[in-house]
């Protein structure tokens, strides 16, 4: 018997695709009880496999939404382009002794 885990995005219109991230094959044998469910190893590699596509995926995601830079046109390197004014103020303290 044979199974696929696949991994389906899914969002806007056309925005859909899947990819498959396991593949396990096992003898349709189920007298074992504890031939049951995932084995560890199949566990690992399947977690392994949804973080890597989904970690992918959303960086790609991501990198599509980055700014162009306003003097080069390049891609924008940092997380937050919005223009600052940092304003400090000092504090002077006194000390008067009698």
């Amino acid at each position: 018997m044979g199974w696929i885990v696949r991994l389906v995005k899914t969002g806007a219109a056309g925005d859909e695709g899947s990819v498959d991230v396991l593949e396990i094959d096992r003898a349709e044998d189920l007298g074992d009880i504890a031939g049951l469910g995932l084995t560890l190893a199949e566990g690992k590699a399947l977690l392994a496999g949804l973080q890597q596509e989904m970690v992918a995926a959303q960086a790609r995601d991501h990198a599509v939404r980055r700014p162009s830079c306003g003097k080069c046109g390049g891609v924008c390197h940092v997380k937050d382009y919005r223009e600052r004014k940092v304003a400090s103020a000092i504090v002077l303290c006194h000390v008067w002794r009698a």
